[in-house]
């Protein structure tokens, strides 16, 4: 469980990074996707 989250953060970093290098604010809306999915793989 707590490496799952460790692999959400991580990609919720770079997701955050491309966000930033496209000049978009941070993907709320791919946060959200991110932790339904953590929730349906029984996080």
């Amino acid at each position: 469980l707590f490496d799952l989250y460790e692999q959400c953060g991580k990609f919720l970093e770079e997701v955050q990074q491309i966000a930033k290098g496209k000049g978009e604010k941070c993907p709320t809306k791919v946060t959200n996707e991110v932790f339904r999915h953590a929730k349906l793989t029984g996080a």
